[in-house]
């Protein structure tokens, strides 16, 4: 019987000799447009047999009872925006403006107006407790498995980017350290909100669930690592130790943030990360990060969005992916994927190597 990806994906997992690397392509809408125009699909797994198919949760949103709760503290919006989960608000820019990139917005950050927590808990919250179930991800994860493919519970943004994103960082950092109140209510319901969905997912059965936010720059940390332990590692512990407590099989824990976070890696080791997305080799060089980690952790990206695919040749990124190769070939659990999204400015022709080279290994 040959061997299918779900098969192929937990033998690299447990260093049992896979057959091929894992793939994995998460692309912009411009590049979406491209793929529907070549391949006459806008399915990325279709288009080019992904190995992953991906769940997430199921976000309702109630954008008029936002509106008028942003208007009562203090920040009425203009009517040209998007009012997404839990009040997450962007306005869309002109095309003009922006071109190819039409996918991109301005985030506005419509708690900025608060100034108690009394506030906060007057807003219009979804109860997570109640529009959580494992029944949401059942069927998702028996289409899957039923087609041979792990599927990936999507959970980033997990405790701080939602967070800043509707108080803005600065004033997130400023609650933190004045210890108003505010900033630790917010990651605490964000935190309250991931438990939640990450307990529904493990229970329905999915084989990873992906988790992250990003914490670091491309010089390192955002934050010293002392204020990430006090805020944000004990909170991401809580959201990993529901999915232990949920799991009916193991379940892998991928942790996503860009930029260079080697400061943390032991520490997410030691709270119960599996994979660590993306290795982002602008600043974390997979040659040297992967053979020091490779005992206690997967690696899942490597293929880089800034500079790789946009800017190299497809020689270039035939190479990154024999990197990738050579590194599974050495013990490493690797799983290949561009670093991030794929903009409108990578070419098609970089693309098709990339696909093309992860086919041709074999380990």
């Amino acid at each position: 019987m040959p061997l299918t990806s779900l098969d192929n994906f937990h033998r690299m997992m447990r260093h049992e000799q896979p057959q091929w690397l894992p793939f994995d392509i998460q692309a912009t809408p411009p590049i979406v447009d491209v793929v529907e125009k070549k391949k006459g699909t806008r399915n990325l797994v279709e288009a080019f047999s992904l190995d992953f198919v991906a769940t997430h949760p199921n976000y309702q949103t109630d954008a008029g009872r936002w509106r008028r709760a942003f208007a009562d503290i203090g920040f009425p919006l203009p009517d040209d925006v998007e009012i997404g989960f839990a009040g997450v608000t962007h306005k869309r820019p002109r095309r003009e403006d922006v071109g190819e990139a039409y996918h991109f917005r301005e985030m506005l950050h419509p708690l900025s107006a608060v100034t108690s927590v009394d506030q906060l808990k007057s807003l219009p919250w979804p109860d997570w407790s109640r529009t959580q179930a494992a029944a949401f991800y059942e069927g998702a994860v028996r289409d899957a498995h039923e087609r041979g493919r792990p599927i990936v519970g999507w959970l980033e943004c997990t405790i701080f980017e939602f967070a800043w994103y509707l108080r803005g960082m600065d004033n997130l950092f400023a609650d933190l350290i004045d210890d108003n109140g505010i900033g630790t209510w917010l990651l605490d319901w964000f935190t309250q909100r991931s438990v939640y969905a990450v307990s529904a997912m493990a229970q329905a059965g999915v084989d990873v669930i992906g988790l992250g936010d990003d914490v670091g720059t491309q010089r390192g940390m955002m934050m010293s690592v002392e204020f990430w332990r006090q805020h944000l590692r004990p909170r991401l512990k809580r959201v990993i130790d529901a999915i232990r407590a949920n799991q009916g099989k193991p379940v892998y824990v991928r942790y996503h943030s860009d930029g260079d976070i080697r400061a943390i890696i032991p520490d997410l080791i030691e709270i119960g990360v599996d994979i660590l997305n993306p290795v982002q080799p602008e600043c974390m060089p997979p040659g040297e990060v992967i053979p020091q980690y490779q005992d206690h952790l997967a690696f899942w990206g490597m293929i880089g969005t800034q500079s790789t695919m946009p800017f190299g040749t497809p020689d270039d990124v035939r190479a990154a992916v024999a990197q990738c190769a050579e590194l599974a070939r050495h013990g490493a659990a690797v799983i290949v994927a561009p670093t991030h999204v794929l903009e409108p400015d990578v070419p098609w022709e970089n693309i098709e190597a990339l696909v093309q080279a992860v086919r041709e290994q074999r380990l």
